[in-house]
């Protein structure tokens, strides 16, 4: 059962890692900094979270149950989330940004992915 929650966490998170290195170049890169940073991050945020609902909503809807729903949110957070803070850490930055990456990324991969599959029991 547990696995197709983590068949679903490995799929959303690569979607994630590749969202997450698609607005790293675009918000980090210095010949694009011409690029509004508010609307960029915004977009990052609300294309995640979308993401992370999805994921949760199809181990749900895949599984009956939640648990699997926030395995794969969680999966799929941890994913997207280092590979965000590794995108930091190439383009420069403190590595403090990978640990934080992936701590939010669990923590908020496991809410989305059990909101995600609130909405699929309804």
């Amino acid at each position: 059962m547990y696995g197709h929650g983590l068949a679903f966490g490995i799929a959303g998170g690569l979607s994630l890692a590749l969202l997450a290195v698609v607005f790293a170049i675009l918000g980090l890169t210095p010949s694009l900094s011409w690029i509004p940073e508010v609307p960029l991050l915004a977009a990052a945020v609300i294309v995640a979270m979308a993401i992370l609902l999805v994921t949760g909503h199809r181990a749900y809807i895949r599984t009956l149950d939640v648990v699997a729903a926030m395995l794969a949110g969680s999966l799929a957070g941890a994913v997207g989330g280092l590979v965000g803070g590794v995108s930091y850490v190439v383009a420069g930055k403190s590595a403090v940004n990978v640990v934080a990456g992936l701590l939010a990324g669990v923590v908020g991969g496991g809410f989305l992915g059990w909101a995600g599959a609130m909405v699929a029991r309804r």
